[in-house]
């Protein structure tokens, strides 16, 4: 019995200088301290220092915090070969210190987020995103109670139709995209390689974007990016490519209320005549409604009997069997010139609206994606010559499709511009 006592000073003695000598910060040596402060622990060794528990003999011996102690050991745990050994297991090598600490409390599907080149900042990035799972979770919770059901129930044919939730992968990129613009804009124009836009987006091979209880992990090529989103009550994480990445972004449209509806082009058909001025259609069918007055010349005004002798007889004279329709209501024909005028501008005027009204009832052979992204496409271009300063004849003819393109689509190419810049064009 006495032997057996010795043997655990000694061992108390033993670990006590290995940790003393593992006081460096590294991860490796976490593990070992860790690895010790479990061992004294479990066979209360600290008694020979007549300390009470292990955390009187870490603040003691070493200065450290009940917390440090507590840390140490869960480190040990979570991250040791077998949770209980002095090895690092081999997945975990190259982490930095500080990152396996804020990883402790993750899930193991949540660390499978975490690379050896994710920052402790990123952690706390996705740890926020949980925070923001939980308070969401809280409130359908709160929302699936009974009462507030029935509630939700007799209020259900008073409210307006919901729009449909947006895909969160979706959300997040438009979200994204909307505070990367430049590189949004090559992308949409088909000038970017997945190799080229995941150096430009994770040049570090570790880079996080979240909003709300949302959170996308970009890592190099090779790794592609991972979307963590939670939606019905579960999270779920879901890898994608940057070449699914580049897909997804030319898919978007930018032209979207905050409702996730889309913007109709404005338009002039179906809309109300004001009271200060009456629709022309208006006025041409109530002159077919009623008789036309007889025509009284002015005083001054010119008309036909003034200029015989001056006109030609033909002119001067019109031909009574021919000219019924210019007759007045008393049979006579001396119809003023002006009045001639005046009806062949209405007959014009009625032309030009049919013609218009036809052109507006054709329909479009593109759509509106394809016209945004020939607007980036040209824009792109046409910048990047003068840029260089290259006075060619392509940059002359990108310039003419950029015009024709924002003359023919002049609605489209306000939104690119509002996307773009903030104000119409």
């Amino acid at each position: 019995m006495e032997q057996m006592e010795l043997d655990a000073r000694k061992k108390y003695t033993d670990l006590t200088e290995e940790l003393r000598r593992t006081q460096e910060s590294t991860v490796e040596n976490f593990i070992i301290i860790g690895f010790i402060l479990k061992q004294v622990e479990a066979e209360r060794l600290y008694r020979f220092d007549n300390f009470k528990d292990i955390y009187e003999y870490g603040k003691e011996k070493f200065g450290q915090s009940r917390s440090t102690v507590s840390r140490c050991k869960n480190i040990n745990t979570k991250y040791s070969v077998g949770g209980n050994s002095r090895e690092l297991r081999p997945k975990y090598k190259g982490y930095y210190k500080s990152t396996l600490q804020e990883m402790l409390d993750l899930s193991e599907s949540d660390m499978e987020l975490i690379t050896a080149k994710t920052t402790r900042a990123q952690v706390k990035e996705l740890k926020d995103a949980k925070k923001e799972q939980q308070k969401f979770k809280k409130t359908e919770q709160e929302n699936n109670l009974p009462l507030i059901q029935m509630a939700a129930e007799n209020d259900s044919d008073s409210e307006a139709p919901r729009p449909e939730p947006t895909e969160p992968f979706k959300a997040l990129l438009m979200s994204f995209w909307q505070e990367n613009m430049d590189l949004y804009r090559k992308v949409a124009a088909g000038l970017i390689t997945p190799e080229i836009i995941a150096e430009e987006i994770s040049p570090s091979g570790s880079m996080t974007y979240r909003k709300g209880v949302n959170i996308i992990f970009f890592y190099d090529i090779d790794r592609g990016l991972k979307l963590r989103s939670y939606e019905k009550g579960k999270a779920e994480i879901t890898p994608y490519t940057y070449q699914e990445l580049i897909e997804k972004t030319r898919q978007l449209d930018f032209a979207q209320n905050q409702d996730g509806e889309r913007r109709a082009p404005e338009s002039t058909e179906n809309i109300e005549p004001s009271e200060e001025e009456p629709a022309a259609t208006s006025q041409l069918n109530q002159e077919e409604e009623e008789p036309a007055a007889s025509y009284t010349p002015v005083p001054g005004q010119t008309s036909v009997s003034d200029l015989q002798g001056i006109m030609p007889e033909s002119a001067a004279v019109p031909d009574q069997d021919n000219d019924t329709g210019n007759r007045d209501s008393d049979g006579a024909i001396d119809n003023v010139i002006d009045g001639e005028y005046r009806e062949l501008n209405e007959s014009t005027v009625q032309t030009d609206t049919k013609e218009t009204e036809a052109n507006a009832d054709e329909e479009c052979p593109y759509t509106d994606i394809e016209i945004k992204n020939a607007l980036n496409f040209f824009d792109i271009e046409y910048s990047r010559m003068v840029g260089l300063q290259q006075d060619t004849t392509k940059r002359r003819n990108y310039k003419i499709a950029l015009e024709c393109i924002r003359r023919c689509y002049k609605s489209i190419a306000e939104q690119v511009d509002s996307a773009m810049y903030g104000t119409g064009a």
